[in-house]
């Protein structure tokens, strides 16, 4: 399947983010809204501000609660899991790295690059080329 507009690859990290809210159980309304503020997070520039905002609680109270439950700051688990999204992206779909900086929430394709490229030890394209499955040439052979 190829990625042609943003519409398609926000539903492909849609995906990503509903695998991760589904594997807990919302149970009360503080849940839900701290869902809602990490799938805005995962899809948009954010600042903590805004997405202790959309729980309708403190920063330090809000980056309280997401150390207990992911034992690291919003930032760095944020920051991690977007990478892990664009991972996937690149390994399944041919979409420019401008595209998936965009898809996946990165305002900056630059600092974008330089996050995956600490991460993975390659650049998007190269990880591209590395990992995903090349098309076979049979007419080179004939």
């Amino acid at each position: 399947m190829e990625i042609c507009d943003r519409s398609g690859a926000r539903f492909i990290v849609r995906i990503e983010i509903e695998r991760v809210i589904e594997s807990e159980r919302v149970l009360t309304r503080d849940e839900e809204r701290f869902n809602r503020a990490i799938e805005y997070g995962l899809t948009n520039p954010v600042c903590i501000d805004e997405l202790a905002a959309i729980c309708c609680q403190s920063v330090s109270t809000f980056k309280r609660r997401f150390r207990v439950r992911y034992s690291m700051s919003p930032h760095r688990w944020l920051v991690n899991y977007k990478l892990e999204i664009a991972y996937n992206i690149i390994l399944e779909h041919d979409i420019s790295t401008m595209e998936l900086t965009k898809v996946c929430g990165f305002s900056n394709p630059s600092h974008f690059i330089s996050l995956l490229r600490r991460r993975y030890g390659m650049t998007p394209s190269q990880l591209a080329k590395r990992e995903r499955p090349q098309p076979c040439d049979n007419d080179a052979e004939e």
